[in-house]
């Protein structure tokens, strides 16, 4: 695993963090979420398929091909 941080940042950015209410942590969670999923959907092929859609966002989500039994909800 690359480990591009130093010790001493590390540190600090712990320390910062626990320092922030639990209510701040979940905000900058789902802050990160939503721009990580505005990153992929401009990335997204043009004219997909919403299956192909779902199924390119989980890849890039997950990592890995969207299981072929995946239940898709009507849209």
């Amino acid at each position: 695993m690359l480990q591009d941080t130093s010790p001493e940042f590390e540190k600090m950015w712990h320390k910062k963090w626990l320092q922030k209410t639990p209510q701040e942590r979940v905000q900058f969670a789902f802050s990160m979420f939503s721009d990580t999923r505005r990153i992929i959907l401009a990335s997204m092929p043009k004219n997909l398929s919403a299956a192909d859609q779902k199924r390119y966002i989980y890849q890039r989500t997950y990592g890995e091909p969207l299981p072929d039994d995946f239940p898709f909800r009507d849209e």
